[in-house]
């Protein structure tokens, strides 16, 4: 038998002994709890959002839903270790596309390509974020954050969630195509921005929409600007970038956080978890939740999902590219 022969029969073989264990492994999935990887610290939108969905989601699959924590570099870190992990859906992501595509943009030597090594199972919501001051500093909107900063160069500081974030970017624009003078302090997670940004310790961040609602009360902060196509119904008052005269085409778009596994991840245990995580992404609880906060719920097929991730993807890398902005 020639070489070329004897390999194909061999390969041939080897499938059609491994194939039905592949299958029946598919087949019992899941057996074991699984994990969502939460690429930021405990408390803010990303670990709220997936301990609501993992609620709804493991009554469907039989198996627990556990959250964990890999926070840093503008969220890299969890989204290259959920890259990295086994494909086998036990090991999940649930991150802002945006966070994604700046990583991609900004990171030259970024260690993995989300676009690639990424498949999105649904998308939970699309989001808004929210520009907020604290409540001290005499800024009302955007054309009096510019003024401000313009008179007191690089001494207002702007907390962003980690370089390369949207938050940075952000920053970034504002610096360069507005002529804002902000200064910029990354940070490992929201919460942490909250708690500096009521103290005074910074006084400008972009938050996500439900952590300024669930804040406003005790007077600390105020919202100047919606980062996003429309108002919040929760911040009727609060006006849109555009609306105040500054546009730029990644604050023209509604960001959407999606649920993401390892691209190698075999079709049937992709459709089982968009066959759970989809509706729960849209339940009484989360409906609920969107009412109060003002986002938008999706909890799209596995295929749209894919192809919207991809094409807000590019669309917000292309844009980031185009500041310029690499930390490497």
């Amino acid at each position: 038998m020639q070489r070329r022969d004897f390999c194909r029969t061999a390969g041939l073989a080897a499938l059609a002994t491994t194939a039905p264990w592949a299958q029946a492994a598919d087949e019992a999935f899941p057996s074991k709890p699984i994990k969502i990887i939460v690429p930021s610290p405990p408390g803010g939108q990303n670990d709220t959002l997936a301990r609501n969905i993992g609620v709804a989601a493991s009554k469907t699959l039989g198996q627990p839903i556990v959250v964990d924590y890999k926070p840093g570099v503008g969220g890299s870190l969890g989204s290259e270790f959920v890259a990295r992990s086994p494909a086998d859906g036990y090991t999940l992501l649930i991150s802002l596309s945006a966070t994604l595509a700046v990583s991609s943009a900004v990171y030259s030597k970024l260690k993995y390509d989300p676009r690639a090594d990424l498949r999105c199972v649904t998308e939970v919501i699309l989001s808004r974020g929210v520009l907020v001051v604290n409540s001290a500093l005499p800024i009302h909107d955007i054309q009096g954050l510019i003024a401000y900063s313009k008179a007191r160069p690089d001494q207002l500081a702007m907390a962003n969630w980690g370089l390369g974030s949207a938050a940075h970017t952000t920053q970034d624009i504002l610096n360069r195509q507005f002529g804002a003078k902000l200064l910029q302090v990354p940070y490992k997670g929201e919460t942490q921005i909250l708690t500096d940004l009521i103290g005074g310790q910074v006084g400008f961040a972009m938050l996500s929409a439900p952590t300024t609602q669930a804040n406003l009360q005790g007077g600390k902060i105020r919202p100047i600007a919606i980062v996003g196509t429309q108002r919040l119904a929760i911040l009727p008052g609060v006006k849109t970038m555009t609306e105040q005269g500054f546009f730029h085409e990644s604050w023209d778009m509604d960001g959407p956080l999606g649920l993401f596994a390892p691209k190698d991840t075999p079709l049937p245990i992709l459709r089982k978890l968009n066959a759970a995580f989809a509706p729960a992404a849209t339940t009484p609880r989360m409906q609920a939740f969107a009412k109060e906060f003002g986002v938008t719920l999706l909890g799209n097929g596995l295929d749209d999902a894919q192809a919207h991730f991809l094409k807000y993807f590019d669309a917000i890398k292309k844009v980031t590219q185009a500041t310029g902005v690499i930390l490497d």
